[in-house]
């Protein structure tokens, strides 16, 4: 089993690595390609020829594009990802101080999202085409297909504005210097609007996947016998069929996170996180080079940490994965 677990993980690497270098490449190219001159915006307002040239020169933008691509992928493998343009500091330490935050997000509400949308995805599994199976369908339906930019913005409306209930965004109070434990509920509370945001659109999905491999699991034969040899109703669903069906519910719950590390822009935005997210969108408005080549190369190596963690999982569940 710990040889077939290591070839798994030796054969993902080797994929991965190789689509990490490709992401590199098109990014840095299609960026460098892009209209406008970062070096405007480093020389301010009015800059004479003499100090835009210099600045070219500071930062390698007056090389050709295969130039500087080799002399950044030269850095990037000893680590240096380079000098943020705007904030003027490396981009190593400018992704290390946003990802936590990105990260506490993305693990709360994939640990809600795959509890409630497990339980739901098995519930309707085990009542098909009953009226509870048509709620929780008809239910996950509009959870996942409200957009998550809208729903968001409707709940600020509701209970920052209007009820007055929960902070707006921000993941800690500005106005006060919380410590120890209140510090913890503080940024609860904060997280409580984008958590819910995104949690809605995960857990319809999960229930929806969680529900059909539910189906295909419950019509085995295996099922049948439990239920011959007296099995409960409850130890059935629980101890044959979910196991069964969680191959399929843990691929889409690792495809999610890693897609939520990369990708929960909006909502940080909407909310007024300081995470991963917003530090994309950050360096895209300021035509940040560096800066945003570093994040997508961040992200993609993190999606593909967490896929090959996700097919580790499968593999040990289902054994014959991966072979």
């Amino acid at each position: 089993m710990r040889g077939h677990l290591g070839l798994l993980v030796l054969r993902r690497l080797a994929l991965g690595v190789p689509l990490v270098l490709i992401v590199v490449v098109l990014t840095f190219t299609l960026i460098r390609l892009a209209p406008g001159d970062p070096a405007l915006m480093l020389a301010g307002d009015s800059p004479t020829p003499e100090f835009l040239a210099q600045i070219r020169a500071e930062y390698g933008l007056d090389q050709p594009i295969p130039v500087q691509l080799l002399t950044y992928l030269n850095k990037a493998l000893h680590g240096d990802l380079g000098r943020s343009i705007f904030f003027g500091r490396p981009v190593s330490e400018l992704i290390l101080q946003s990802f936590p935050v990105t990260l506490l997000l993305t693990s709360v509400v994939m640990v809600f999202a795959s509890l409630i949308g497990i339980l739901l995805g098995v519930v309707a599994g085990d009542r098909r085409d009953s009226a509870t199976d048509t709620t929780i369908g008809v239910a996950s339906l509009i959870g996942f297909s409200i957009p998550t930019f809208w729903l968001g913005q409707m709940l600020v409306l509701l209970f920052a504005v209007s009820l007055d209930w929960l902070p707006a965004g921000g993941l800690s109070s500005s106005r006060n210097d919380y410590v120890g434990f209140d510090h913890v509920l503080d940024v609860a509370r904060h997280l409580v609007l984008p958590v819910t945001t995104l949690t809605l659109f995960e857990l319809a999905m999960i229930a929806r996947f969680t529900r059909t491999a539910m189906i295909e699991a419950l019509g085995k034969d295996y099922v049948t016998v439990a239920f011959a040899k007296g099995a409960s109703r409850t130890r059935v669903l629980f101890r044959h069929g979910l196991p069964n069906a969680m191959v399929t519910t843990v691929t889409v719950i690792g495809l999610e996170f890693g897609v939520l590390l990369a990708g929960a822009v909006v909502t940080e935005i909407i909310f007024g996180l300081p995470g991963l997210g917003r530090l994309f969108f950050d360096a895209i408005l300021r035509r940040d080079f560096p800066l945003l080549t570093g994040c997508f190369i961040f992200a993609s190596t993190a999606v593909i940490l967490v896929n090959i963690a996700t097919d580790l999982v499968v593999a040990w569940l289902d054994p014959r994965v991966g072979r």
